[in-house]
């Protein structure tokens, strides 16, 4: 099979030849939309020389009242740029194709999730792990995971982040197809946060499994999945508020305040339990990862369980530079009969997730 590199742009990033056209301009930037994503924009622009001039948004208004609508932009300007600063680019340009844009020089969209989960690489890292990143490619199953690979690969080189987006699917952790649930599942989800998957997991399982292990580190989260478990009235469901790790430990541990993340970090204000699925759930036949880059070592953890039940396995890998090459051929190196597909769930480069299957 075809390594992917004649897919991946030599040349300089669309994201590098965007900024220069910016900065030469000296016009105006303006930002279109001021939900999750703005904040991380702005920083991103920032950190290169590029203010802010005004924000709008289809409302006209936010609660901070920075915002105000296009109308007034064009007021305000007689020429001016706009910087996308929605995730799903590709509905903002449709929504900015119904305005009247006499006034604007140059719509840009910048994927800044690289620098938000502190995962950017350049093209010196793809060269010095060429042999690793392809031999995960050989190990993907069909043509969608291969473009997938390919279309993430240019957007964390800075180029064009269109080709991801529309590669970007619904069912997360449970795209038809590739997961088949049953009602005896013992499922692990590693990274519950508030619920959200399991709820997920219950309705496709019509409430039916033999037993769930939920962890959550953070102590607040947790205990909002606890309430959560007792409110739906899930049964078979066992809160952990603990990190999956390779080894029990006592490990610091961060929570970035305003989002819904948190991680094991050096930096870490709180030191929280970790446990392993071998110990925790060694029955366990569908394995769900999204712990902010501990996948690894979670599956170091798992490496028994793995070998034994050969269970399913969804697992984000877009935390860390390696994590698109380590946790596949990691996971290959437990049992070599596992199909590999990778779905991207989100139109930027996060929640790019690893599935595993006999």
């Amino acid at each position: 099979m075809a390594a992917p590199w004649d897919k991946i742009n030599a040349g300089p990033g669309r994201a590098e030849a965007d900024l220069k056209v910016l900065k030469a301009s000296g016009l105006p930037l303006v930002l279109y939309g001021d939900g999750w994503y703005a904040p991380y924009l702005r920083e991103y622009l920032a950190r290169r020389g590029l203010s802010v001039a005004a924000v709008f948004t289809d409302a006209g208004f936010t609660s901070s009242g920075e915002a105000v609508g296009f109308d007034e932009v064009s007021r305000r300007f007689d020429r001016f740029n706009i910087a996308i600063a929605f995730a799903n680019s590709r509905l903002a340009r449709e929504k900015l194709d119904r305005l009247d844009r006499g006034r604007v020089a140059g719509v840009y969209f910048f994927d800044v999730m690289g620098e938000l989960l502190n995962n950017t690489f350049d093209r010196a890292y793809l060269e010095a792990h060429r042999a690793q990143f392809g031999a995960a490619y050989e190990l993907l199953a069909d043509d969608l995971s291969r473009a997938t690979f390919e279309a993430f690969l240019n957007s964390k080189l800075g180029g064009d982040a269109g080709p991801l987006a529309e590669l970007s699917r619904k069912e997360q952790y449970f795209p038809k197809g590739i997961i088949e649930l049953s009602d005896r599942e013992v499922f692990v989800d590693g990274g519950a946060y508030t619920g959200d998957t399991l709820l997920t997991f219950m309705r496709l399982t019509g409430g039916k499994c033999a037993r769930c292990c939920a962890f959550e580190p953070d102590p607040a989260t947790a205990a909002k999945l606890s309430a959560t478990v007792e409110k739906r009235g899930l049964r078979g469901v066992t809160v952990h508020n603990k990190g999956l790790w390779s080894a029990p430990a006592a490990l610091p541990f961060a929570v970035w305040h305003g989002t819904s993340a948190s991680a094991v970090s050096g930096d870490g204000e709180v030191s929280v339990k970790a446990d392993t699925v071998d110990r925790a759930a060694p029955d366990a036949t569908f394995i769900k990862l999204d712990i902010e880059g501990a996948e690894l070592e979670a599956l170091k953890g798992a490496a028994e369980t793995i070998k034994r039940n050969r269970p399913k396995l969804a697992v984000c890998v877009y935390h860390k530079p390696g994590d698109l090459f380590e946790i596949p051929l990691f996971i290959r190196s437990l049992v070599p009969e596992y199909r590999f597909y990778l779905r991207q769930h989100q139109p930027v480069a996060c929640e790019t997730v690893l599935y595993a299957v006999i």
